[in-house]
């Protein structure tokens, strides 16, 4: 996680705000590259539109506030088409995070059983895992966790995990030769039925679809994104 470079006092700010310093470790996760972070007057209005969402948070010791941008163009990447279908999740977690980071019960730092399920999710997507094993080895219910992770980060464990596997499965798509089942085994060991399906409510093209359209391309932008989309309904 690397703020805006030109801030170093957001970068100060943030190490005094665990909680914060989390959640911008998550959307940067979520979205490479697009998010940004600077200091300014509390009562300046965060600089916000349609295409780049941004919270402000108080600040801990200098009575500013800290502004996160996150801005969904920076994250295309040169050959890797941006993740559009993040937006849900990402849109979520802001709100998640200006709810739990402001106001008088400012949380300090993640519960322990978010942060292992956000590691585990984030990291180890391919494994099979449900929330029922995961609250049974935390020695927890499930109803509990799940709570608990819809609480902190603003989606339920199965909408994380599933937009994990989604990218997951679009590098695979664009980087290997492997056979539309294959990588659905790779991922949980789901079903083809069941991976067409889950591919295609996140990003609005099938597996199928979205290799052939994006395969072998060299830059991408929003506009194609939306295209294929069309095309593909």
């Amino acid at each position: 996680m690397k703020p805006n470079q030109d801030e170093p006092w957001a970068t100060a700010e943030i190490a005094l705000l665990p909680a914060l310093k989390s959640y911008v470790a998550a959307l940067e996760h979520l979205v490479p590259g697009a998010v940004k972070c600077h200091t300014g007057p509390t009562e300046t209005e965060p600089q916000c539109s349609a295409d780049v969402w941004c919270v402000a948070i108080p600040a801990e010791a200098s009575g500013m506030s800290i502004f996160v941008k996150v801005n969904p163009t920076l994250a295309a990447k040169s050959g890797s088409p941006p993740p559009f279908w993040r937006k849900p999740v990402v849109l979520r977690m802001l709100a998640a995070m200006e709810r739990n980071m402001t106001g008088r019960g400012k949380l300090r730092k993640w519960p322990d059983a978010v942060r292992i399920a956000w590691s585990l999710i984030s990291q180890h997507p391919k494994r099979a895992m449900s929330l029922g094993e995961l609250a049974a080895v935390l020695k927890l219910s499930a109803g509990y966790l799940g709570a608990r992770i819809e609480e902190i980060l603003g989606s339920t464990f199965r909408c994380l995990l599933r937009d994990e596997r989604i990218s997951v499965a679009c590098e695979s798509l664009l980087s290997t030769d492997l056979r539309i089942s294959e990588i659905a085994d790779h991922l949980g060991g789901q079903s083809l039925s069941q991976f067409n399906r889950n591919f295609s409510a996140a990003t609005g093209l099938t597996p199928r679809s979205y290799r052939r359209e994006f395969g072998g391309r060299k830059s991408y932008d929003l506009d194609d994104l939306t295209h294929a989309v069309q095309k593909n309904l």
